[in-house]
């Protein structure tokens, strides 16, 4: 059976840790392990990681000063055993049937696949689905185009693939993920498309996303840069980047309720 490893960075996450923990652990088969690298949380979030972790061995919680997001994930990789490696972030969730759903997948799949991707939602703080996203493949001209449109925590890689390729970017803040998905699409001989939700990302204020838009867009135009080559890729980041700056300038009205509505409904 494909075991799983999820990978979860930690910094006071408040009130968003326990549904996350909760949406993840029953979740977990034998052979599973959730790996949290808590950046030495001050709310309560160490002291209820190191409770669960005492009632379940499949549970490894480490406590230790990081150097942001993608260190925690490099160290927690570090640690990694199983076949795959998904990533969940502390305020996020694993929807429910996720990783059994993975499971039956890879089963039907011809070898390990080296990317799993799986559809996903965004959903408010009080967890209200705010939309669902299809599963997509991750191909460089579409990301130069559309951006991040894969979401991590609906992504799972090869543990030998994604330690092969370095990890995490420790360079970047916001668009890790972003740069990653661009290894992932050049090195990837097989991507594997599940058609369930496995997870989703949650809009609250305190999120990442809603940081500082001009540092948002300047990391992505680097990542862009990074991984574009020629006049036509060029031409994508071009479009891309001005996609972004729309999509940050209007990030307050696309993630209402009433919006979310409109786009269920509208013919366009």
């Amino acid at each position: 059976m494909t075991t799983i490893s999820i990978l979860m960075p930690c910094f006071e996450a408040g009130a968003y840790l326990a549904p996350c923990l909760d949406s993840a652990v029953p979740q977990l088969a034998a052979g599973d392990e959730l790996l949290v690298q808590d950046a030495l949380s001050g709310d309560g979030s160490a002291e209820l990681l190191d409770r669960v972790a005492a009632r379940d061995g499949r549970i490894q919680v480490r406590h230790e000063a990081d150097r942001g997001q993608s260190d925690a994930l490099n160290r927690a990789l570090s640690r990694a055993t199983g076949d795959l490696v998904g990533w969940l972030n502390a305020d996020d969730l694993l929807l429910p049937g996720a990783l059994d759903a993975v499971r039956t997948a890879c089963s039907a799949h011809r070898g390990m696949p080296d990317v799993v991707v799986g559809e996903w939602q965004v959903i408010a703080g009080d967890s209200a689905v705010l939309r669902d996203r299809p599963a997509a493949r991750l191909e460089r001209g579409r990301l130069l185009r559309r951006g991040c449109y894969a979401f991590s925590g609906a992504l799972l890689v090869r543990r030998e693939l994604l330690a092969g390729l370095g990890g995490f970017g420790v360079d970047l803040h916001y668009g890790m993920d972003y740069d990653l998905w661009f290894r992932l699409a050049d090195a990837a001989a097989s991507q594997l498309l599940v058609a369930a939700p496995l997870g989703a990302v949650r809009i609250h204020p305190a999120t990442k996303s809603a940081g500082p838009k001009g540092r948002i867009v300047r990391e992505a135009v680097t990542i862009r840069r990074r991984h574009g080559h020629g006049w036509r890729d060029g031409g994508a980041a071009l479009v891309g980047t001005g996609l972004d700056v729309a999509a940050l300038a209007t990030y307050r009205v696309r993630h209402t309720r009433g919006y979310s509505w409109l786009r269920r409904w509208a013919p366009w």
